[in-house]
């Protein structure tokens, strides 16, 4: 099953994460662990880890296909990057 990884940059990734859980708490059931990370179910075979680090935030997503896995890459960054307002993400998947 493909995974693919990365830490983004952020003055503030505790409010990028419970924009993020909030914004897709309708349609998904978001799992919170903690204040510092959530785990989104996108899909049955396709999911989204999220652990606050400091000045970052820590991403893990798992999809079932490599074509899927970069779909999903790309919702999560343009959430992420709709929500950062005036700071500017930088996204290196691994």
């Amino acid at each position: 099953m493909p995974i693919s990884q990365a830490r983004v940059a952020s003055h503030d990734a505790p409010r990028l994460l419970r924009t993020l859980c909030n914004h897709w708490r309708h349609k998904f059931e978001i799992r919170r662990d903690s204040e510092t990370h959530a785990h989104i179910p996108f899909a049955e075979a396709a999911g989204a880890d999220f652990e606050v680090e400091h000045d970052a935030l820590r991403i893990r997503v798992v999809h079932d296909d490599g074509g899927g896995l970069a779909t999903l890459r790309g919702v999560i960054e343009s959430h992420l990057q709709r929500f950062a307002r005036d700071e500017t993400l930088v996204f290196q998947w691994l």
